[in-house]
């Protein structure tokens, strides 16, 4: 690289033209930590997946009570792609001023771990943790799987959909396939783990991976049935379903979905503290309380900090299953 001698008048023009391009730079970071009154206008919600799954039903119902506190609207903004990966890339270059947040999951730390991205969850500031999701393996109803078990006497391929090939509830099929030689045969192109469960219905999968809740309307209609839950207690729906760890996997217990708030990277600190208290004010707020109880969320509320630091014990967890993945895709 050629070095520019410092001095002279093509020296000062560079200088000059330099510092007029990084100057709205300065002046934005220093608008961000000097504003007064943040909030000052509604914030943005960015969901990396489509209308009706769990995520865009939980961030609709965070931001309606959320923005009480906040005293702003909270406006939702679906910008499904790429697994996930296209709205949460969008939100990692997004100003850091807190005016747009994003909903992750435990999916985009498989994500980064099994794939080159264009972000980094260990960079972004952590607004906090809202819920703790449980997928389930559903079959349908007249299926012949009564259990995991059953998947390897088949003497076919098994089929499960899927809308991520990321999603840690297919990383745990994947894995549970490795370990009983039974072979699996993913079908993607699904908008949303909504529409994943429909291909189920339809017969073009032996079966899906959706949340507990995603599952349960259809379950009870009788269409289609649980016979595994991806976490570490039994769901209260399904009492009688066993989880991953009565099957004979505790491990891939941390195969269970985590969703916290995050904000892009260099948020100021006293606005993140303002977002952070105002979702904490939301997770205890009797009417939201009420509402997640009967949407049957798991609330598991944590702070900023214990959250940031829970993602990336998250890291070290999933990465030693990198290697069933890349076997995986060699296939």
């Amino acid at each position: 690289m050629k070095r520019i001698r410092n001095g002279g008048f093509g020296g000062a023009v560079i200088f000059h033209i330099f510092f007029l391009a990084i100057l709205p730079c300065l002046f934005s970071a220093v608008s961000f930590a000097a504003e007064e009154g943040f909030p000052k206008k509604e914030i943005t919600i960015i969901v990396p997946l489509a209308p009706g799954g769990s995520r865009d039903v939980t961030s609709r119902a965070v931001g309606n009570t959320m923005s009480k506190y906040l005293g702003v609207p909270i406006v939702i903004k679906n910008m499904p792609g790429a697994g996930g990966a296209l709205g949460i890339t969008n939100l990692y270059s997004s100003p850091p001023d807190g005016y747009t947040i994003g909903i992750s999951a435990t999916t985009e730390v498989i994500l980064q771990i099994v794939q080159k991205v264009s972000f980094d969850l260990k960079k972004f500031a952590y607004v906090g943790k809202v819920e703790r999701v449980a997928p389930g393996f559903f079959v349908r109803s007249e299926s012949p799987f009564h259990t995991i078990q059953d998947f390897k006497t088949f003497g076919k391929p098994v089929r499960s959909s899927t809308h991520s090939y990321t999603s840690n509830s297919l990383m745990a099929a994947i894995v549970i396939a490795e370990r009983m030689g039974f072979p699996l045969v993913v079908v993607g192109g699904y908008k949303g783990g909504a529409d994943a469960v429909l291909g189920l219905v339809r017969g073009e999968v032996e079966f899906a991976t959706p949340s507990v809740m995603a599952g349960l309307q259809l379950a009870r209609a009788g269409t289609i049935r649980p016979i595994m839950v991806l976490d570490r207690k039994r769901s209260g729906h399904f009492p009688n379903t066993p989880t991953v760890g009565e099957a004979g996997w505790p491990d891939l217990e941390a195969f269970a979905t985590d969703l916290w708030f995050i904000a892009a990277p260099a948020v100021p600190r006293d606005r993140l503290r303002i977002l952070e208290e105002a979702l904490m004010k939301t997770l205890k707020d009797p009417e939201f309380v009420k509402w997640a109880k009967e949407a049957s969320l798991e609330l598991d509320p944590m702070g900023s900090q214990e959250t940031a630091k829970s993602v990336l014990d998250l890291f070290e967890v999933l990465e030693k299953y990198k290697k069933f993945f890349e076997k995986y895709k060699e296939k």
